[in-house]
């Protein structure tokens, strides 16, 4: 109905989840054949439903990775041992494909242009495969790594930690040994793929993150509105959702995306005024959900300007995708001519009743919890928010109270800063990590282990004054830590008097993100300001 073409990716699911020993050297010559007659028929029926293009996915050690790795493939039939052999797979498959589909189709191929672990296949040698299949295919697309791997998985799925288009140099060189169109795949917006395609790295770049985050960014780039396309963040929700957790996709900053058939974007029957207590994203999102549904919106927030807590969690500069939303948000709202934007405006009781609005929506936030210490009334003792606004600066030996994902992201920006930091939490070092995605967690453990981050776990904190930090641990054993400074990072909870005062005042009333006791991070956030202003 778009005037783009459709294509479909074809993967053997029974055998990727099989260990590429199996898959290679215990299948017989006709076991392989059958394979091969299992993709052709799974084209052919793709060509009847009406599609354009066939993915064909040889990378990430699926089955046609398998059989070229040399380290794998041990046969002694014509599909192994030589290089030759080890290419007459993905040879054989192609022709295949291309037969079934009688040449009307389209075939791409996706491949990894180097497995990432030492004694797998290189760069070198995959090159040489593509030059092997390229005329059988109409289009290379190029990724990197394996998914039996998990400490590779944000190399397949790069999260915010890492650099943005890290396969672009990889798929240059495929570019210029080529003759066929290529394209990459990793952390592009369409900003980042204009470029690249302008410099003749690639021909096209491939992205879907981008395309959930705004299912209408392809058009607003069309139409040079760039600057109002929803930015992805990298959170990998989408991903973690349906590869970790076997469930259905969502967005962390598009909350419709997987849920277009249970809520219709369409205008309310009544439009009604909605009065929204605090400009945080859940605040915004509120805010911009139910004017896009007809309402007429006033959005009140006490600081002098938006964003809220969601400020902090962008001001490390591991997270300027983080940024990036924020400003778009805020952007999107203040131009919209059905919301009106309230700053430096604490919003009482009182008013609320005078205005008297058909709905109202609490969206204040959460207080920090922050225990009282010893030393709690020195500069030595900081709260992990001040930290990450660079409100306060932390010595030289730091230690983090509190190792959830705010505390490790802080734990890792000291670290790079030259800090040597310590984390300590009561729970388990496998429990760390709520809230956030396990591609994610995999990369941001993995560069806390690179910065020397230092982990104490079973281990709770008793007090902290001049002469340390000191822990119990589970087995009841009491140490103490030397610091220059210690950084509280205890979570948040929801201000119950707060909440008390604005009840009964308005039917219906609606809690949002933090306060709700439902928040925690962005995904949920917007969540439940997108759900309960879809209510109104």
């Amino acid at each position: 109905a778009h005037d783009a073409a459709a294509a479909i990716e074809l993967v053997s699911s029974k055998y990727m989840r099989c260990a590429p020993e199996q898959v290679v050297n215990q299948t017989s010559t006709a076991e392989v054949e059958e394979i091969i007659t299992s993709f052709a028929e799974a084209a052919r029926r793709c060509m009847r439903a009406g599609f354009d293009l066939i993915v064909l996915h040889g990378g990430h050690g699926n089955v046609p990775a398998m059989f070229f790795r040399e380290k794998d493939n041990h046969r002694s039939d014509r599909f192994g041992g030589s290089f030759e052999g080890r290419c007459r797979f993905g040879i054989e498959l192609l022709q295949a494909l291309r037969e079934a589909t009688e040449g009307r189709l389209a075939i791409e191929y996706r491949i990894s242009a180097e497995e990432m672990v030492p004694g797998f296949t290189t760069l070198e040698e995959t090159i040489a495969y593509s030059q092997v299949i390229e005329d059988y295919i109409d289009l290379l697309h190029v990724s990197r790594g394996m998914l039996e791997y998990d400490e590779l998985l944000p190399s397949i799925n790069a999260p915010v930690y890492l650099p943005k288009a890290m396969n672009l140099p990889f798929a240059a060189r495929f570019k210029q040994a080529l003759s066929i169109p290529v394209t990459v795949v990793g952390s592009f917006d369409l900003r980042d793929a204009e470029q690249a395609v302008a410099a003749g790295k690639v021909d096209a770049v491939s992205m879907i993150r981008t395309v959930l985050a705004d299912t209408e960014c392809v058009e607003k780039a069309r139409l040079n509105r760039a600057e109002s396309i929803r930015p992805c963040i990298r959170c990998n929700t989408c991903i973690d959702r349906t590869h970790s957790d076997r469930i259905s996709i969502q967005c962390a900053v598009n909350p419709l995306v997987g849920r277009e058939t249970r809520f219709s974007e369409g205008p309310a029957q009544t439009p009604r005024r909605v009065m929204i207590v605090g400009a945080g994203v859940a605040g915004l999102e509120a805010a911009r959900v139910a004017a896009r549904r007809g309402h007429q919106v006033s959005l009140f927030e006490k600081d002098e300007s938006a964003g809220g807590l969601f400020r902090l969690a962008c001001a490390s500069e591991l997270k300027r995708e983080l940024q990036a939303y924020l400003s778009w948000s805020i952007a999107d709202v203040m131009a919209n001519e059905r919301i009106e934007l309230h700053l430096d405006h604490l919003l009482s009781a009182d008013e609320i009743h005078r205005a008297n609005p058909d709905a109202l929506i609490l969206a204040f936030g959460a207080q920090p919890i922050l225990p009282n210490f010893s030393a709690s009334a020195s500069d030595k003792v900081v709260w992990v928010g001040d930290v990450e606004a660079g409100r306060v600066e932390c010595g030289k030996t730091v230690v983090i109270a509190g190792a959830g994902v705010t505390g490790m992201e802080a734990a890792l920006s000291l670290a790079r800063q030259g800090r040597q930091v310590t984390l300590v939490d009561a729970l388990r070092e496998d429990q760390l990590g709520a809230g956030t995605t396990a591609i994610n967690l995999i990369a941001l453990r993995a560069l806390l282990a690179e910065a020397d981050v230092t982990f104490i776990c079973e281990s709770r904190i008793s007090d902290i004054d001049e002469a340390g930090v000191h822990l119990t641990t589970s087995c009841g054993e009491h140490r103490c830590l030397n610091y220059d400074t210690a950084v509280l990072s205890f979570g948040f909870r929801v201000d119950r008097d707060l909440l008390e005062s604005f009840s009964g005042i308005v039917e219906p009333t609606y809690t949002i993100g933090d306060c709700s006791g439902r928040g925690g991070n962005l995904h949920n956030a917007l969540r439940t300001a997108f759900e309960k202003a879809m209510l109104i």
